[in-house]
């Protein structure tokens, strides 16, 4: 099989307006639907094009679910080696497939001539292309922001260690690298990466225009793709027993796509708890405010999260939280009910609390609708446009933005650290020099 490069869309015709603007800002993700980054980035190329930015999106393919880009965004379609059948690439030696990214980074490189594109965004921190990428475009003098969409350890949560061999050769060649977290900030800088900056995301909802719950349910939420490892819904079925024995009528909702595998042993979890009736799977939506709005809570089982979008939406919507502690995670630090990591119990008791208590669900969300006002979009934009107008211009702009961040210390984020290599029973691992 011969895999072939091309441009699927708008290949032929470039025109003349869109080459005669003045200069392209380009947005790299495989895909753009299902998912925190593709969502991120659907939000943050509209932003940014409100704000008269020329943006370009390149994606792998387009599925008819994909968030909604807006029409002065020009998308390209450029297939991505990892599209190719796994028996293919199983068959190629180490070598081939770097050609093979090479090449596909070449028709990055033409698109760059024929757009006049002043820097690209590389956002996809699993994979080995995406590092491979960043160095092929700094090494044709090309700026790049990279953004690691994660927690620091997600390589060794998600059997990847060689992923950090990666990206200690890409990140420190980028212009800036992006962390959701001032945890991650201080571990990257620690690892060499001196460019890293602590960066939020955009919230998904205008705050002050939507309609915030009203608590009066017993639905509790759970939204994410089904991923046994990370997202752990099998915990949140388990919780559900729990629950049940005090709030009969509590419905736990199971939102999302993902492994069918997974979501099928969740199905049988639940018919062997006999608690079937209460647990609802409810396939990905794209119109998932109805379900915040008719929500009295929301769980996170999850191990790992970088930060989790749902959170941030549903604490937009005033629906107070529970979560497993996520100590690295900003958008934990305040408006979220935490308890120990797998404590199943301790999370069902949480939750029994805010159902049997109204004063007290309505207190916890105007908590958490408090603690999300701080990740202001328009600061988050203002952020973003300062960053890539500065790295263009060639000013020291990531210097002088460090100087300005609030930072956790560096011993600090090694104790949490540490607590997670414990956490993941990987205490022995030198990640370190």
């Amino acid at each position: 099989m011969i895999l072939v490069f091309t441009l699927l869309k708008y290949n032929n015709d470039i025109s003349a307006e869109h080459k005669s603007q003045k200069h392209y800002v380009a947005f790299i993700t495989k895909n753009l639907n299902d998912g925190g980054i593709e969502r991120v980035t659907q939000l943050l190329t509209n932003q940014l094009s409100q704000r008269g930015a020329q943006i370009l999106l390149i994606t792998s393919k387009e599925n008819e679910n994909d968030f909604k880009v807006p029409n002065n965004v020009l998308r390209f379609i450029i297939p991505f080696v990892e599209d190719e059948p796994q028996e293919y690439i199983d068959s190629l030696s180490w070598d081939q497939i770097q050609d093979l990214i090479a090449k596909q980074t070449m028709q990055l490189l033409k698109l760059k001539q024929n757009l006049n594109i002043k820097l690209f965004v590389c956002q996809e921190h699993w994979s080995v292309r995406n590092f491979l990428t960043i160095q092929t475009l700094k090494r044709n003098n090309i700026p790049v922001i990279a953004v690691d969409h994660n927690f620091f350890l997600y390589p060794l949560c998600s059997y990847q260690q060689y992923l950090f061999d990666f990206s200690k050769q890409a990140y420190p060649m980028a212009d800036a690298v992006l962390c959701l977290s001032r945890v991650d900030v201080q571990l990257w800088r620690k690892l060499g990466v001196k460019n890293a900056l602590y960066m939020p995301n955009p919230l998904t909802f205008d705050i002050n225009a939507i309609q915030l719950s009203t608590l009066t349910s017993k639905n509790i939420v759970l939204i994410g793709r089904f991923n046994k490892r990370h997202k752990q819904q099998h915990l949140a079925i388990q919780m559900m027993q729990h629950v049940l024995k005090s709030e009969p009528d509590a419905i736990l909702q199971l939102i999302g796509s993902g492994s069918d595998e997974y979501r099928n042993e969740c199905k049988q979890l639940a018919q062997q708890l006999n608690i079937q009736n209460s647990v609802q799977f409810i396939d990905f939506q794209s119109d998932i405010e109805r379900f915040y709005k008719n929500a009295s809570v929301i769980v996170l089982t999850s191990a790992i999260e970088g930060f989790p979008m749902v959170l941030a939406e549903a604490k937009s919507f005033g629906i107070p939280a529970v979560a497993f502690d996520l100590e690295f995670c900003e958008l934990y630090q305040e408006g979220v009910s935490v308890v120990g990591k797998g404590d199943v119990e301790g999370m069902a008791e949480k939750v029994i609390q805010l159902l049997q208590n109204q004063t007290l669900r309505i207190e916890k969300g105007k908590e958490a609708r408090q603690s999300v006002e701080k990740f202001n979009t328009d600061a988050t934009i203002d952020k973003w446009v300062r960053l890539i107008t500065g790295i263009i211009d060639g000013t020291d702009i990531v210097a002088q933005m460090q100087e300005e961040e609030d930072s956790v210390s560096e011993e600090k984020a090694m104790e949490i650290y540490k607590k997670e290599l414990a956490f993941w029973g990987q205490e022995e691992i030198k990640i370190f020099d």
